[in-house]
């Protein structure tokens, strides 16, 4: 046990003299593959696992926690995350959101709650969906509320959104005009949709990324899961270990967010493959950041 804890402090040091990004494991790793509103396991062992593999962070899904969670229980999670040195990373507050059904901007209409759940749980990372034009004026509206509060608003790049491009969300950041409107960068989604995953992609949305989400995959007409994009049309694809360069080849992003001395949360994002175990999983996510590729 004693050598396991050096090992997990070694492993920490390591990274944070090569990274100054903050590294964070989405809980998506533990939820079932049918059901996102449920996780198979608890997430006092998911914190212990993904500390001991040197992450710093948790990104919050409503299988763990949701703005329908009662302020006790929260409350009970946030001295879970305290006692292990852990922090929230980011926040997707409702079951709509993390499915990305027609109810996804709806908790833009009520901010409230979202930014309630935040400060609860002392991160400053709300995730939200604008997927119609009608959507913006209440985005604007939430990320004002937000600003009052300390909190940035933040839209993954994501299929079904007007965030599917490099160039539509450069668009969207433009007509928000928000100093806490952020971008969680997600090249999978951009592949998916038919944009530009590259580093060029990445340079011109840097100035506002407050998150990396990754996920990997390869679009596979056999593929078991679909993204239903706007621009792309449904596009059926499978995911690979995390550095398999059939899908995204991730060492020179992460190389090019190092150089521009990148330090918001890098976040792994991706559901445990068939036959994976979760111990696998994060440690396969641990190694990526461990080899070196340059």
């Amino acid at each position: 046990m004693l050598i396991n804890i050096f090992e997990s402090i070694f492993l920490y040091v390591l990274k944070l003299k090569v990274f100054k990004m903050k590294l964070s494991l989405s809980c998506r790793i533990a939820e079932l593959s049918n059901n996102k509103e449920k996780s198979f396991l608890s997430i006092q062992k998911l914190i212990k696992m993904a500390f001991v593999n040197g992450f710093t962070g948790i990104s919050l899904r409503p299988s763990v926690v949701s703005t329908n969670t009662p302020k006790q229980s929260v409350l009970k999670l946030k001295d879970v995350f305290n006692l292990n040195k852990m922090s929230v990373s980011m926040i997707t507050s409702n079951i709509n959101l993390a499915k990305n059904d027609k109810y996804a901007a709806h908790n833009l209409r009520n901010i409230t709650p979202c930014l309630d759940l935040a400060e609860q749980l002392e991160t400053s990372l709300v995730r939200i969906m604008i997927k119609h034009h009608d959507d913006i004026k209440f985005a604007k509206k939430a990320l004002d509320e937000a600003l009052e509060r300390g909190i940035i608003l933040t839209q993954q790049t994501h299929w079904g959104t007007l965030a599917e491009t490099i160039e539509e969300t450069l668009t969207l950041v433009k007509i928000i005009k928000r100093k806490n409107f952020g971008i969680t960068y997600e090249p999978a989604n951009l592949l998916a949709c038919g944009s530009d995953h590259s580093l060029r992609g990445l340079e011109k949305l840097l100035p506002y990324v407050v998150n990396f989400y990754f996920q990997n995959i390869h679009i596979d007409k056999n593929g078991s899961h679909e993204f239903k994009t706007l621009g792309n049309g449904n596009i059926k694809v499978k995911y690979l270990p995390l550095n398999d360069k059939k899908g995204i080849d991730i060492y020179p992003l992460i190389n090019f967010l190092y150089k521009k001395k990148y330090d918001k949360w890098f976040t792994i994002h991706q559901p445990l493959r068939e036959g994976q175990k979760v111990e696998e999983a994060i440690e396969e996510a641990s190694n990526l950041f461990l080899a070196n590729k340059n």
